[in-house]
């Protein structure tokens, strides 16, 4: 058989009826690409607000360690005064660690940790019917031809 002549079970010239019509199809694609844009962007909020809260942890420690420091100095043995304003600034910075700690247990609590989860459940139920790859299943191929 060539090609000219390969055997077609239906009549040939019969149009094929879109499961989907065209309209739905396109709304359909509009919205999974919401969708990917979502995901990407609550992505990158995950990962902004982890980078921030260990950057405000890092600011915090970092803070203590200065405290103890001017504490340990030999000036502040000397100076009265000093070692008072030196011991009101390092009591200060350990009471603002311990809020900035319990701040970035919220924070992971609330923000991250949900927003994590939310990506993980949300990916699972989509890629349990398409394919891994995260692409869109083309909808104008999903048509049905009539037998004539």
């Amino acid at each position: 058989i060539s090609w000219g002549m390969v055997a077609i079970p239906f009549k040939i010239g019969q149009p094929k009826k879109q499961i989907v019509p065209k309209t739905v199809e396109r709304d359909f694609e509009r919205e999974y690409g919401k969708l990917q844009q979502l995901e990407e962007q609550t992505r990158r909020l995950q990962k902004d607000m982890k980078k921030s809260t260990d950057a405000d942890l890092a600011m915090s420690k970092s803070a203590v360690k200065i405290s103890l420091d001017l504490l340990s100095n030999p000036l502040c043995e000397q100076d009265q005064d000093l070692l008072n304003m030196v011991t009101a600034l390092d009591t200060a910075m350990k009471r603002m660690d311990a809020f900035n700690q319990e701040k970035v247990n919220q924070i992971q609590k609330t923000v991250i940790e949900p927003l994590k989860k939310r990506n993980q459940l949300f990916w699972y139920r989509v890629t349990s019917k398409w394919p891994q790859s995260h692409e869109l299943p083309a909808l104008h191929s999903w048509t049905l031809s009539t037998p004539g």
